[in-house]
């Protein structure tokens, strides 16, 4: 499964797609519950800092072009750091992927199928990634390219269709919960960015190795806006936002909108196209979980992978007891293991990589 020409686009398509699917499910809610009437204003806090912090990435790839993180941490450690990064990572994927799906499945459930056994749902969206990475990285990628333009659109009508709902009374006090919820507990929020973790991963898959840069800011950006999107549509349409903590803040949103006389229930078509990005999600997760056990196995050939990595995620998405347990699992994974992962662990393992880079072309043209 060769996936090394990947346009600039899909690139992009690749990044969004994880945090589209998180706003969908529960991110919006998350911060308003962290840092109720300051919330927009923590969103733009934080999505600066993203943006500087993507920059700083991708300068600090600038020596290691064509190369992702688990290349670096061979050149910076050797095998056993190529190892344990590459291990670590493909865990992180596996328990991330089986959470969401979990909690994905059971708010299907919850909403549409109340009559239906979580464990089909599961298992349909199994199945669909094992059939989807038979076919191979190529088609998952084009496919999720659709899927994610699908999903932009329907998300922008969305935020436009509460628009007459919106009071921006709902915006104050300005700082919420206080300052410190804002600006400082409120960094935890960095989490909505989870898409990073791609832009570790997707310098090798891109046709155009020097388009890293462009891939990396747009998508950060089109994140951003995203976020304050949903955020600011939540906060400013809903009076009782922070009570709605265990079902989609979207879907609530568009429940309680009519599109003209032909389409009374909008949930249903957002409902529809979440179910095709999530399925996305699920088939990227495990097409990276492959290409990162390739790099750490050396084994060419990814897809005898493919259905033992299925198993795992859904074995391990059955877990959870339920909706609200799995979501709580989810939100201290991302808090205690993707903030340090994303912003501290990864990010130093480029910093101390460049300094033996500078430290042996010195030492080179000293000779």
């Amino acid at each position: 499964m060769n996936i090394n020409k990947v346009s600039t686009i899909e690139a992009i398509a690749l990044i969004l797609i994880l945090t589209i699917n998180r706003l969908s499910i529960s991110l919006p809610q998350d911060i308003i519950l962290s840092c109720g009437s300051s919330s927009i204003l923590n969103v733009i806090y934080i999505s600066i800092i993203a943006i500087i912090f993507t920059i700083i990435i991708v300068k600090l790839f600038k020596r290691f072009a064509g190369s992702d993180i688990v290349d670096v941490s061979s050149f910076l450690g050797g095998k056993v750091l190529r190892n344990i990064v590459g291990i670590f990572l493909i865990l992180y994927i596996i328990s991330i992927s089986s959470l969401l799906l979990r909690y994905f499945s059971e708010t299907l459930k919850v909403l549409y199928y109340f009559d239906t056994p979580v464990i089909y749902i599961l298992l349909f969206f199994i199945g669909v990634c094992i059939i989807s990475n038979i076919f191979g990285g190529h088609s998952i990628i084009k496919t999720n390219l659709i899927v994610c333009i699908i999903m932009l659109i329907g998300l922008i009508i969305s935020f436009l269709s509460v628009t007459p709902n919106m009071t921006i009374q709902r915006a104050l006090p300005i700082l919420g919960y206080g300052a410190d919820k804002t600006f400082f507990y409120g960094l935890t929020n960095l989490i909505a960015f989870n898409g990073l973790l791609i832009l570790y991963l997707v310098p090798p898959m891109l046709s155009n190795k020097e388009d890293f840069k462009k891939v990396a800011i747009i998508s950060i950006i089109i994140t951003a806006i995203l976020i304050v999107f949903a955020v600011g549509s939540v906060l400013l349409a809903f009076s009782f936002s922070t009570e709605i903590d265990k079902i989609s803040s979207l879907y609530m949103l568009l429940s309680n909108n009519v599109f003209g006389k032909y389409l009374q229930h909008p949930e249903s078509l957002f409902s529809f196209t979440w179910v095709l990005s999530f399925m996305s999600y699920i088939n990227i997760a495990c097409m990276l979980c492959i290409q990162l056990v390739k790099k750490v196995t050396n084994v060419k050939n990814g897809k005898p992978l493919i259905i033992p990595i299925s198993l795992i995620i859904f074995a391990l998405a059955l877990l959870p007891k339920n909706l609200v347990y799995a979501h709580q699992i989810e939100y201290s994974l991302y808090t205690f293991v993707s903030i340090p992962l994303l912003f501290i662990i990864l990010p130093a393992i480029l910093i101390f990589a460049n300094r033996k880079y500078k430290k042996i072309h010195r030492n080179n043209y000293d000779v």
